[in-house]
């Protein structure tokens, strides 16, 4: 017989399990067995005191015995034998452009803007696994800090790593970082020609206007641009390793939300703003949005995936049960 034909034969008889036992499936067993070995001990003395045996009484025992086992492998979801399943993958390249300035330290969101951006921004990478993802970090300028990736383990490290300090100077130049999304978004043009699209992460504390080139080379591009905007109109102090950010004549440094500069630039590249602060959070609703935007099509492939097979077990254990009902056996001989 050909190899791949044992080969095959040997995968239809290894058994896999969805479930691994835990602290119900330990209890279960240990109070089937100690409620048996109670049950078995009291039979046997009654039989002795009568002068009889209670040997029929094996005939329960392995078979409700037999009964509660096929039940257990049940809920752990037994699976065997190959099948196969065609996977089709359609996904999109994300941008997600992250503003690092100082302002993003305020504590107006809690704990802070930025640790609330990496907690929903991991949860935003865990429901987009068809899609690429880079992510482009920004103050005064941008940087790369991931490039596009479908490692979502990885991008969950490097988001967990982002910090004030990664990037030079205490303003938020937006523009830069779509000047440079841009730039990488141009030069990763692939056969499939994939969806494109950014999302942006910033409290709108800016230091410069986007001049209209940018804007128009995404729009020629159909590329849509989400703004997520982090923080409030009313602020709040900017936490340093040195206490509150104060300015040269000691007056207290409050950073505020600049909604109106951050709409304007989803209106520009037709996306929408959504908001993140403590009384608001549109992340789910922004999530959703991109996960429903129409991607492209990459590839097929065809995946060998193992099938559950509990029914099977389940009803044996019916089978048996049903039996233990209708079958009647006389527990003592007199």
């Amino acid at each position: 017989m050909p190899i791949f034909g044992l080969n095959k034969i040997h995968n239809a008889f290894i058994m896999n399990w969805n479930y691994l036992p835990g602290t119900t499936e330990y209890f279960f067993i240990f109070f089937f067995v100690a409620l048996y070995v109670v049950y078995i001990l009291r039979t046997v003395r009654i039989a002795h005191q009568l002068k009889s045996t209670a040997r029929s009484l094996i005939v329960k025992v392995i078979l409700r015995t037999l009964t509660f086992g096929l039940l257990l492998v049940s809920l752990l979801g037994p699976s065997f034998g190959d099948s196969q399943k065609e996977v089709k993958g359609i996904g999109k390249d994300i941008y997600v452009l992250v503003d690092l300035s100082l302002s993003m330290q305020a504590g107006d969101v809690t704990p802070s803007r930025l640790e609330k951006v990496k907690f929903e921004l991991s949860r935003f990478v865990a429901t987009q696994a068809a899609s690429r993802i880079s992510i482009i970090v920004f103050s005064n300028e941008a940087y790369v800090q991931v490039p596009l990736t479908y490692d979502s383990d990885a991008l969950k490290t490097f988001i967990q790593s982002l910090q004030t300090d990664l990037v030079p100077g205490q303003g938020s130049n937006v523009c830069s970082a779509l000047e440079l999304a841009f730039d990488k978004m141009s030069q990763n043009e692939s056969p499939e020609e994939r969806s494109k699209m950014m999302v942006i992460f910033s409290d709108g504390d800016h230091t410069s206007y986007c001049g209209g080139g940018v804007f128009n080379n995404l729009r020629r591009y159909g590329v849509t641009v989400n703004v997520v905007g982090v923080g409030t109109a009313t602020g709040a102090s900017i936490k340093t390793a040195d206490g509150l950010l104060r300015t040269e004549d000691g007056e207290l440094v409050v950073a505020k939300l600049d909604e109106k500069f951050l709409q304007n630039i989803s209106t520009q590249l037709k996306g929408q703003y959504f908001s993140l602060n403590n009384v608001k959070n549109d992340m789910e609703t922004m999530s959703q949005l991109v996960k429903s935007t129409t991607g492209s099509f990459v590839n097929t492939r065809t995946m060998m995936v193992d099938t559950n097979k509990y029914y099977y077990f389940l009803g044996a254990a019916l089978i048996l049960l049903l039996m233990d009902v209708l079958i009647t056996i006389g527990t003592f001989r007199l």
